[in-house]
């Protein structure tokens, strides 16, 4: 195929969570942390398939085919609890891509690291981070629902002792306090509940 013409379509960030919601419910709850390992596995039957030394010969965490049938992950992320968080955000991102680009990823036909290193090379660089930006922003939306974390950030905000402390905080400062026990709640890093946090107030 010819990468020159291609063009990812825009997506809102509220169509993208939209999407995001939607794959949730269908196939979880509203609770967490969402299962995403038991998701591929028994409710889309993807196989996952750890690969040694995937990032560092590939730099890539993660990798779904274009037939749909597998996700490929570096072995290491996938054995080390130390990186379970990583590894939950590499596979919601890679079925982002399952969910909001299924035909032009079809057309990729990615079979291999090979492929994607052609996608890589040949995809104008503005189209290529449109498509990982978008899969980001879904796995985001995935992971950590809105409303649960809102629910969730109450309940840290509570455990103060007197709820109305936080008036007298900025709300960056607010979100800092809250990041590293909800991070733990949901099951992602620090940084996707910032990243989380911070949309709250845009929602």
């Amino acid at each position: 195929m010819s990468y020159s013409n291609v063009r990812i379509p825009f997506l809102s960030n509220e169509k993208i969570k939209e999407e995001a919601d939607l794959f949730r419910k269908k196939f979880w709850d509203d609770g967490v942390p969402v299962d995403i390992e038991r998701i591929i596995d028994l409710k889309l039957q993807l196989y996952i398939i750890p690969i040694p030394n995937f990032l560092k010969d590939c730099n890539i965490d993660a990798l779904i085919s274009s037939d749909w049938k597998s996700i490929s992950v570096d072995k290491n992320e996938y054995e080390d609890e130390r990186l379970h968080g990583r590894l939950r955000f590499s596979l919601a991102h890679e079925i982002g891509h399952f969910v909001l680009h299924k035909k032009i990823y079809s057309d990729f036909d990615i079979k291999c690291q090979n492929d994607y290193y052609k996608l890589y090379e040949f995809l104008p660089p503005i189209q290529y981070h449109y498509l990982e930006v978008q899969a980001g922003k879904f796995a985001n939306y995935f992971l950590v629902p809105r409303g649960t974390l809102l629910e969730e950030r109450r309940k840290q905000i509570n455990k103060k002792g007197n709820p109305d402390w936080f008036k007298s905080v900025d709300t960056k400062t607010l979100n800092s306090y809250v990041a590293i026990p909800l991070s733990k709640i949901f099951e992602v890093s620090e940084d996707v509940i910032t990243i989380a946090l911070s949309d709250l107030n845009t929602i």
